[in-house]
């Protein structure tokens, strides 16, 4: 029934049976004069030649709704002029006719012509006004409920075809294994969502408030948006802002609709849209908030994966560096010089050597090999150290070397640039254990979850090698005094 509705056929059909009913009443009635029954006769014949003609041309009539309408209400006038006096329900054509004007017509502005349409038949006809105005009135009725009717099935149509859509985006998007195949299904499927909208698709750099644009659709042709987006984003980063003018770097739309895709409370992407500004209504806010918020969920399955992933290969890595250094439990220098070849060529790692607390005191460990071996003292006071606010936080520090720190005056002159910092706990002593680089590049999470892990490791196999109730010194730690 809504297919039937949405499109014109079923009233057109209506129509002809209406047409040719009342057309062959006034044939077949012997009291109608011969002259009347030869006029309804052509009217029929011309109207069906009329259709038939039309229907038989391939290429496109200019107006050809425009004549198909004059076609229907010129025969609905004839026969009406010719049947009023014989056929009592030849009025009914008006309410066919009005419906398929309607149908073919869906502005409200076509009423009056249904109006019209009752002029040759209760004007030549002895009906009282009473009679006129319910006609008027039923005629009204029949156009706009037919255009009601039409603009919901439509209406419906979209929102069921919108909703396929979605429903087949949200399986694309759980079904993706990385992002690049998020983004390739969100410009694929995202523009049938809402036709004649721009979509662009933007990822956070990494280290930066800038994005960049990854896939787009929707855009007209030969256009493509700018490479980098820095947009101002609502307090409330979960919150879509609407700016005027076209999506960056294109010529489409009058405004851009900018929704932020959070992931972990951050925002990792951006879903812009661009179009007209009374385009975004409730209904496309919604849904482009649905999008972003489907593309979240996506990025953070993505991400726990990769981080699965991530700690998986930390913990292998982690893993055969603490076997190098497994040999050596008991000399701690010795440990650290079998570690440094490979933290070399695994973490771009320059230098690596221990500190523990020893009261208000920090007892430095450095191997033979390693470039601070000639320059370190054997301690530090505590206050001001890296160790002291790694343990204090409680967590890894990643800093740059500056020369503020009491370790940068041995870290300066062995030209080390970066550092990182991990606490870990031995057999009852706090201390750290610090990697430093000469690149000026500072170490990425992906190094420090290895780090956190060796670090753990190395404390597991330290406490091994002590000889229990030591005091915790130096030599506690198999360094010579």
């Amino acid at each position: 029934m809504p297919g039937l509705v949405r499109g014109d056929f079923v009233f057109t059909l209506a129509l002809w049976v209406a047409v040719f009913s009342v057309t062959a009443a006034i044939i077949a009635v012997p009291a109608v004069p011969l002259k009347t029954r030869y006029s309804a006769g052509l009217a029929a014949v011309a109207y069906l030649y009329l259709y038939a003609e039309l229907s038989r041309l391939r290429r496109v009539v200019p107006g050809r709704r425009v004549l198909l309408t004059v076609a229907d209400a010129a025969v609905v006038i004839t026969l009406g002029q010719l049947s009023v006096p014989y056929v009592g329900y030849a009025h009914l054509l008006v309410f066919f006719v009005a419906a398929r004007i309607a149908t073919r017509f869906r502005d409200p502005r076509v009423l009056p012509a249904g109006l019209m349409l009752l002029i040759p038949f209760d004007l030549p006809a002895a009906v009282s006004s009473l009679t006129r105005v319910l006609d008027a009135f039923a005629v009204l009725m029949v156009m706009l409920i037919v255009q009601h009717l039409q603009a919901t099935s439509l209406e419906a149509q979209a929102r069921l075809e919108r909703q396929t859509w979605l429903a087949a985006l949200f399986s694309a998007l759980a079904r993706a294994r990385d992002e690049e195949t998020v983004f390739s299904q969100l410009a694929a499927l995202a523009a049938p969502l809402s036709p004649g909208c721009g979509w662009v698709f933007w990822t956070r750099e990494t280290a930066s408030d800038e994005f960049r644009a990854v896939r787009w659709s929707g855009l007209r042709s030969g256009e493509r948006p700018v490479v980098n987006f820095s947009p101002g984003l609502a307090a409330d980063r979960s919150d879509a802002v609407l700016i005027t003018g076209p999506l960056p770097g294109t010529t489409t739309g009058a405004a851009t609709l900018i929704h932020p895709v959070v992931v972990d409370g951050a925002v990792a992407a951006l879903v812009t849209v661009g179009a007209d500004a009374e385009t975004f209504d409730t209904g496309t806010r919604g849904l482009i908030r649905a999008v972003a918020k489907e593309t979240a969920v996506a990025l953070t399955r993505l991400q726990a994966v990769d981080d699965q992933q991530a700690r998986r290969l930390a913990m292998e890595q982690a893993n055969r560096l603490a076997g190098l250094a497994a040999a050596h439990a008991g000399d701690q220098a010795a440990a650290l010089d079998a570690l440094l070849p490979a933290l070399t060529g695994l973490l771009r790692t320059d230098s690596i050597h221990l500190e523990w607390v020893d009261g208000d005191q920090v007892e430095l460990v450095v191997g033979s090999q390693d470039p601070l071996a000639s320059l370190t003292p054997e301690s530090l006071p505590l206050a001001g150290t890296r160790t002291a606010d790694a343990l204090a936080q409680g967590r890894m520090l990643r800093e740059a070397i500056t020369g503020r720190r009491p370790e940068d005056m041995f870290c300066v002159p062995a030209g080390l640039r970066h550092m990182a910092v991990v606490p870990l706990r031995c057999a009852g002593v706090d201390g750290t254990l610090q990697v430093a680089r000469h690149d000026v590049r500072g170490y990425s999470t992906a190094d420090t979850l290895v780090l956190e892990l060796l670090a753990e490791r190395m404390a597991l196999l330290f406490a091994a090698g002590l000889a229990s109730g030591q005091a915790p010194s130096r030599q506690r730690f198999g360094v010579p005094a």
